[in-house]
Formats: C-alpha cells, sequence, structure tokens
C-alpha cells in the first residue's frame, strides 16, 4: 500500500507589495498578471511534486529500529509487509505480488535491507510451476522482473553488495547429463552462469567467504557435499541435508542432518561444521545427538554459537523451543543488531505432530505474536 508522497506547503500571500499598491494603474494591472502567473507557476511546482516525484511506502518513512519483512499469501497474490521487532504495532504493508493460486513466493531480504527477492510462480508448463524472480523495494513498493522460468522451490541468495541475485537452473551438459547450474542475476537482468554442477539433483548457495569464493551445498547420489567455488570443499553428511545457516564470518555452517538410517526412523539431527577441512562434522552439543533432534538454524550476528528448534522435549541448551509456551519454536532469523529473532511456533507435541504453525518475534519485551504470516524474508532496518 503506497502512502502519497510529502509536498511543500505555500502559504497564501498575506497581502500585496507596496510597491505594486502605489503603482499606477496601467503598471498596477500588468503587475497583477504578472503576480498572478507567479503564483500559477507555485501551484503546478507544487501539483508536480504531490503527483510527479517517486512513490514511497509507509516503511520508507517508518520510525528507525528492526523490522521483520513477512509476507501474508490469500489464493493467487501475497501481501508482503514490514513488522518494528520492539513495538506492538500493525504491520506496514509494502506491496502484493500476484502468483499461480495454491503456490507461494520465497524470497530473502538484501544485505543492505532495502530489497526483496522474491521467486513467485506465475507459469505451468506440462503441469509443472515455474517462477519469476522479482525485485521489491521496500521503500517505493517498485516491483521488477529480471529472470523468468526458475524452480520456485529454491531459496534465492543476494551477492554482499546487494546488486545481484543468486539462483539456480536445471540444464545438461555438453553429453546430455543433468546438471545444475549456479546463475548470477544483475538488477537491471541479465545472467551470469558461475559454475555447473553436473549430476547434481540440488545445489544450494550460502553465501561467499573472505575471499569471496562462494560456498554452496550440493545434494547428489553421494549425500552432501559443501562447495568452493564449484568445487568440492567437505562431504557433509551421506543423508540430505537442510536449513543450511553460514555463520557471520564464514567460517562455520549450521545445517539439519536427515538421517533415514536409525531405529527410531528418520531423525532431523542438528550439525555444526566448519568450513576449512580439517575437523569432523559435528552434533551441535556436546550431549548425544540421538536424543536431540532439531529444525531451524539460526546465527546471530555475534557468531557466537548457532540456535536451532530443538523438539519440547529435548534440554534447551542452543536451541529456542524452551521460550516457548506448549509447542516448540523454529528459528529464523536473527534482527541485525542481534537484539530479536524471528520464529514460527508450532503448536503440537513434536516433529511427527507439529500442529498448527504461527509466526512471532522474541525479544527481550517478550514474545510478539504475528498472526496471519505465512513467510519470513528476513530483517530490515531504518
Amino acid at each position: 500500500m503506497h502512502a502519497p508522497s510529502r509536498s511543500r506547503r505555500f502559504a497564501p500571500p498575506q497581502g500585496l507589495p507596496r510597491a505594486l499598491v502605489r503603482a499606477p494603474r496601467g503598471r498596477r494591472a500588468f503587475a497583477l498578471l504578472a503576480l498572478a502567473l507567479a503564483f500559477a507557476g507555485v501551484a503546478a511546482l507544487a501539483l508536480l511534486e504531490q503527483g510527479g516525484g517517486p512513490p514511497q511506502t509507509a516503511f520508507a518513512r517508518a520510525p528507525g529500529g528492526q523490522y521483520a519483512v513477512l509476507a501474508r499469501t490469500d489464493g493467487p497474490a501475497t501481501a508482503v509487509a514490514v513488522v518494528g521487532a520492539d513495538r506492538d504495532a500493525a504491520p506496514l504493508e509494502i506491496a502484493t505480488v500476484p502468483h499461480l493460486d495454491g503456490h507461494a513466493p520465497r524470497g530473502a531480504v538484501s544485505p543492505d535491507g532495502r530489497r526483496v527477492a522474491l521467486l513467485a510462480p506465475d507459469t505451468t508448463v506440462a503441469g509443472r510451476a515455474f517462477a519469476s524472480l522479482l525485485t521489491l523495494d521496500l521503500e517505493t513498493g517498485e516491483l521488477r522482473r529480471i529472470a523468468e522460468a526458475l524452480d520456485p522451490l529454491q531459496q534465492p541468495r543476494w551477492t554482499p553488495d546487494s546488486r545481484a541475485v543468486l539462483v539456480t537452473r536445471y540444464m545438461r551438459t555438453e553429453t546430455g547429463a543433468p546438471a545444475v547450474a549456479v546463475v548470477r542475476v544483475a538488477l537491471g537482468g541479465g545472467e551470469t552462469v558461475l559454475e555447473t554442477h553436473a549430476g547434481a539433483v540440488m545445489v544450494a548457495p550460502l553465501g561467499f567467504d573472505a575471499e569471496g569464493r562462494l560456498l554452496a551445498v550440493r545434494l547428489d547420489a553421494t549425500g552432501s557435499t559443501l562447495t568452493r567455488a564449484g568445487e568440492p570443499l567437505r562431504w557433509l553428511s551421506p543423508y540430505v541435508t537442510r536449513d543450511w545457516a553460514l555463520s557471520p564470518d564464514a567460517a562455520r555452517l549450521a545445517f539439519v542432518e536427515t538421517n533415514t538410517a536409525t531405529a527410531r526412523g528418520v531423525r532431523y539431527l542438528p550439525r555444526v561444521v566448519t568450513v576449512e577441512p580439517g575437523a569432523t562434522v559435528s552434533a551441535a552439543s556436546a550431549s548425544s545427538a540421538s536424543a536431540r533432534q532439531a529444525l531451524g538454524a539460526a546465527w546471530p550476528p555475534s557468531g557466537e554459537s548457532p540456535s536451532f528448534g530443538r523438539e519440547p522435549s529435548a534440554p534447551s541448551g542452543d536451541g529456542v523451543s524452551a521460550q516457548a509456551a506448549g509447542g516448540f519454536d523454529v528459528p529464523l532469523g536473527y534482527s541485525r543488531d542481534g537484539s530479536a529473532l524471528a520464529v514460527v511456533h508450532w503448536s503440537g507435541a513434536g516433529f511427527d505432530e507439529p500442529g498448527a504453525p504461527r509466526f512471532a518475534i522474541l525479544s527481550a519485551a517478550g514474545r510478539q505474536t504475528l498472526d496471519g504470516f505465512t513467510r519470513f524474508f528476513g530483517w530490515s532496518a531504518r
């Protein structure tokens, strides 16, 4: 929802200049005409400023603070809004994104906090949905399409300078083998292939290390592998992994292993690993991993231990489930100053019976429940 832009107010004249009052009748008529034309020009300028300037959203004039960027999907449209972390104020709606009914966009806030990259499913081919990559300016509400025909189930990732978005495309190599390409899409459009992974089922870009090399997780027949600049760096697991979160200094990776080799069935086990080879993949705590299921991972800006979403019966430790009043919390992301944590709260007793989801913000002020939202895209700040 766009708020009207500010315009200058011009006070009406309090009286005519003395020189004009004292002027002869002929000169006075000419001066009055000139003055009228001048005021007409001022009025026209005011109208131009009011209607011709760039639009602004309510977020552009919002008070300073940390803001969670969330979405509410209703049929073939998703409303994107921001919610302040330190106040129980009404959400500020930014824009509405159209898409296929029954689908919802995935997104990520840019490092500078100004834009959101959105993968909006908008076409179907042979019964399969494809998405367009959109950018949404949080201050103007402008939506721009910069790429098309993408897999809608991936997570877009920004470059550190906020000038491009990383996505993946499925393709075929020269020999016809299936492959996944990591593509850099500039804000103005135009794609550049950064790396290609032959034989991969999925590739998830994570971010860049201190030397600007892309870190990603590759899923294939061998399980999960951490790659750097397109080359294998270290093997993470023989199983599918998920919920990857790179530490702020890009030195450690937190993730959840979907372990299918236990007597108790599928287990979601939290793991933390150093990016550089040489150390083994470790459980996320010193206690036995077999009893510590978790979903979701989020690093605080300080780079201390990541938070995982523990089942209610698990010890609190480095998780966030102990903060929930019944059910359990899955962490989504810390605010930019580390003062708040966005979570999705599940009302059920455990992962097998999760119950209903509900978004919330946890901070020193307590728990702020966010009813009606269906997606979390990240944090911005003013």
